[in-house]
């Protein structure tokens, strides 16, 4: 049986990229044959062309080599010049949330060649910048809770399992034409099907903005506090001051999200923030991890986020803007 070839890009493949195209490129599969290429540092990409990925799992490390690794998009750019058929099946955007523009606009020759454009970020309102200059209805959203972190270039920490959630962010942009809609729905199911194989538990959902949504409260409600305090995640709830802070940040976002008419689920979010703060008490999360290295932050795309959508719906959000402006002004002094 000849087996269906998908090409799967990953623009800016540092941690999360990597882990999701490393686990697509060590799919066996009869009914596919994937071509994982990755768009990243030059110092991973070196790693990668000449010994692979390594991803290390608890005591298990998984050696990848199938898969190739530019610094940029040029070297590909020369070969859609040379082949007019030449696009990817699924192109991932996996930069940090600040890069987006910058990201889209580099590499658009290639999107817009490509059947899909994947955003798989942190965040809130992603898709919003995107599709600026994109189709809305070539665009695929994904929201997960699984971990990871790049060690070294070519070495890979998986820190976590946790659920996949796919879906289209502009659903009602895809198309008015049955066939057509049909179509994407297919190409939605063989995405889910391909994460399933790699190993990433994945559900399809109808609502993925929802679920952007309710995965940015627990981000709301540990990041900027881990990074300001400079505490692990599981030390935020020792102090009873900082807990009730983080409640009172989600709080914000909540309302926030039920006044831009977000229909959440019915769960206390305050409580499953705690709930993951505690499972991953040895974390430092990742807004923590970009001040220590003297990085840039995602605030603008979390805290900032339900700021910025707060003025525009004329309400406050005090503990919100606090956290945007300190964070802020603390990637100001470490950068």
């Amino acid at each position: 049986m000849t087996r269906k070839k998908l090409r799967i890009g990953f623009i800016g493949a540092g941690s999360i990229g990597s882990l999701f195209g490393g686990y697509l490129a060590n799919i066996k599969s009869d009914i596919y044959e994937l071509e994982v290429i990755f768009f990243c540092m030059k110092e991973h990409k070196e790693a990668i062309n000449t010994r692979g990925l390594r991803i290390h799992k608890n005591q298990d490390v998984k050696e990848i080599k199938n898969m190739l690794a530019y610094e940029n998009e040029k070297i590909l750019e020369e070969n859609l010049e040379k082949d007019y058929s030449f696009r990817f099946d699924y192109i991932f955007l996996t930069t940090k949330t600040y890069d987006i523009e910058k990201a889209v606009l580099q590499y658009k020759k290639l999107i817009d060649v490509s059947n899909w454009l994947v955003i798989l970020q942190n965040g809130i309102g992603n898709e919003d910048i995107v599709s600026k200059y994109l189709s809305k209805s070539k665009l695929i959203r994904v929201v997960t809770s699984s971990g990871a972190f790049l060690e070294s270039p070519g070495n890979l920490i998986h820190t976590g399992d946790g659920f996949t959630k796919i879906g289209f962010p502009f659903l009602g942009d895809i198309s008015k034409n049955r066939a057509e809609l049909e179509e994407a729905n297919m190409d939605l199911k063989i995405l889910k099907e391909l994460l399933q194989l790699a190993g990433l538990e994945t559900q399809i959902v109808k609502d993925i903005n929802k679920e952007s949504w309710e995965k940015v409260f627990v981000n709301v409600g540990i990041n900027a506090f881990g990074a300001l305090a400079n505490l692990k995640n599981g030390q935020l709830l020792e102090s009873k001051g900082l807990k009730h802070l983080m409640g009172e940040a989600i709080e914000e976002a909540v309302q926030v999200a039920k006044m831009k008419k977000i229909q959440l689920s019915d769960k206390d979010f305050i409580t499953e923030t705690y709930n993951v703060a505690k499972r991953t008490s040895e974390n430092k999360n990742s807004m923590l991890q970009d001040i220590l290295n003297g990085m840039a932050t995602e605030i603008d795309f979390i805290n900032g986020r339900v700021l910025k959508y707060a003025k525009e719906l004329g309400i406050k959000v005090p503990i919100n803007e606090l956290l945007t402006h300190l964070i802020k002004g603390l990637e100001s002094s470490s950068i």
